[in-house]
């Protein structure tokens, strides 16, 4: 067993090619709550929905439409675990012990800190430590 505690999963991100299209499809046909939405540039955004007590992440950019070498196509982008470490250097300790390296962060988010790894085919993984609030509001 390595030093990581997984406790929940927390929210999966996912590449959409139309914000407008995807948010008219998870919103108004399949119920999801609009928490927030960025836009940044032409046909560049981001949104956050709520599902249960769960979020979900879309990212839409004008690239993700067509597959290029080396692009980032629609679909997954990342999904994150909540753990259960004390701290961010607790879980980055536990990794280090299993073999797996911190492909980027950590990062301080609105509810705690997170990090990035990657599973042997590349797919995302985000791991937070939510804040001690955070975790006893659960």
């Amino acid at each position: 067993m390595t030093g990581v505690r997984p406790r929940a999963l927390d929210h999966v991100g996912l590449r959409v090619s139309d914000m407008d299209r995807s948010l008219r499809f998870y919103c108004e046909g399949l119920g999801l709550a609009l928490l927030r939405r960025s836009d940044k540039g032409p046909g560049a955004a981001s949104a956050v929905l709520r599902i249960g007590s769960q979020e979900m992440n879309l990212f839409s950019d004008p690239d993700f439409s067509a597959p290029q070498a080396g692009g980032h196509p629609a679909g997954m982008d990342h999904f994150c675990v909540e753990v259960g470490n004390e701290s961010v250097e607790d879980l980055m300790a536990g990794l280090a012990r299993a073999g797996i390296a911190v492909a980027k962060g950590p990062t301080r988010r609105r509810d705690g800190v997170s990090l990035f790894v990657s599973d042997p085919d590349g797919v995302r993984v985000e791991l937070i430590v939510k804040d001690q609030a955070v975790v006893t509001r659960h």
